[in-house]
């Protein structure tokens, strides 16, 4: 299936049910392939905010874009969730942010 695709499927999956956070995240990660990290960000926020997820690989994920965007604040307080949440992550955020 095509990024498109996904997104026109999770698109309407979310039309369908605004709680669909399995929808959201697929999105999410679907426009960050596609290099539509403002758009995923939105998606990341709904998960967050909206439908308070506890996911750490959302958090990890909002977390690296907040980074890219020089939100050293906001990245450092979704990493730290994502580590609370999942503390394997620990191990993938170490080689993340070294060079940052």
């Amino acid at each position: 299936m095509s990024s498109i695709e996904i997104i026109i499927q999770t698109t309407q999956a979310i039309a369908a049910n605004p709680s669909d956070a399995a929808a959201y995240k697929t999105r999410a990660l679907t426009l960050c392939q596609m290099q539509q990290y403002a758009e995923a960000q939105k998606d990341l926020d709904t998960l967050i905010d909206t439908l308070h997820t506890d996911d750490a690989e959302v958090y990890q994920l909002r977390g690296s874009l907040r980074m890219e965007q020089g939100d050293k604040i906001g990245a450092l307080s979704d990493m730290r969730k994502a580590l609370d949440l999942n503390p394997e992550l620990l191990q993938k955020l170490n080689g993340e942010f070294k060079n940052q």
